[in-house]
């Protein structure tokens, strides 16, 4: 019986991806050929055994559990599937939790962003970096803006949940917002446009990547969710307080918004090295 070509089908037919397909089973197969036996006679003596292998290996926890999690699912599907009556229970390691920040778009980022774009006369990419930055908005909402909000100093938009809430407009992003309607393409009510009609998440999230590489800028920070924790953290930085940021940010748990009053891995780096 090959169980892992069944993991397989069974892992399809839950709709998972083939990255994490792939995942499961290199995690798996690495547990099988350091077990080398037959499964039905795995032991919790053999599950430590596997986690002080990959300790010896230095993976980080992170990894570690990964690879357990796979286990987990796989034995979790043989007892399901083949009623191998398997009583091993894989659990994860413990790790001490750190709340820092990490891949944290930064200021500078955003600058090298923004002068990229402008270098390639690309003002719409100018402009759709501000309006992420400048009001914290998330994709999705971006893209509901039209032309006649230019002009607002705030805008109602349909945010998560289906649930309405006021974006306020810094007069600053509206004199963006004024340099880039006269190279806009009318093809759409919508502000931000291209020659097919109004842009999707795809046209912003290539736009994100083409001038994060151009730029130098890390590629695991260039997303444009990024540019909504950049918002909420200078807010923190300037003073302003949690139940504030929540609410411009639309959080409807402040402790969503609390994460922000914490350190960047890069920040925590300078503290220690200030010592």
């Amino acid at each position: 019986m090959n169980y892992i070509e069944s993991f397989v089908d069974f892992l399809k037919e839950n709709e998972k991806s083939d990255n994490t397909i792939g995942s499961y089973v290199r995690d798996v197969e690495q547990f099988l050929t350091f077990y080398g036996k037959d499964i039905k006679d795995v032991t919790k003596n053999d599950v430590e055994g596997f986690k002080k292998h990959l300790n010896n290996k230095e993976m980080t926890i992170k990894t570690i559990n990964r690879k357990l999690v796979s286990m987990k699912q796989f034995l979790d599907f043989l007892n399901e599937h083949f009623k191998l009556g398997l009583t091993v229970k894989v659990k994860p390691e413990k790790q001490h939790r750190q709340d820092y920040l990490e891949e944290m778009l930064e200021k500078q980022d955003f600058e090298k962003m923004v002068e990229a774009a402008v270098r390639n006369n690309d003002i719409r990419a100018k402009a759709v970096f501000y309006t992420l930055l400048k009001t914290g908005m998330r994709v999705s909402e971006m893209l509901q803006l039209t032309t006649s909000d230019i002009e607002k100093q705030s805008i109602t938009i349909k945010g998560k949940g289906s649930k309405y809430r006021d974006i306020f407009v810094p007069v600053s992003l509206r004199t963006v917002w004024a340099e880039y309607i006269p190279h806009r393409v009318k093809t759409s009510e919508k502000l931000f446009t291209g020659q097919r009609g109004p842009i999707n998440r795809h046209t912003v999230h290539h736009m994100i990547k083409k001038y994060a590489e151009i730029a130098g800028v890390s590629e695991v920070r260039a997303h444009a969710h990024n540019f909504r924790h950049l918002y909420c953290k200078m807010l923190i930085e300037n003073g302003y307080s949690i139940d504030t940021v929540a609410d411009l940010a639309g959080h409807s748990d402040i402790n969503t918004t609390r994460i922000y009053t914490r350190k960047t891995r890069s920040e925590l780096v300078a503290a220690v090295n200030d010592l």
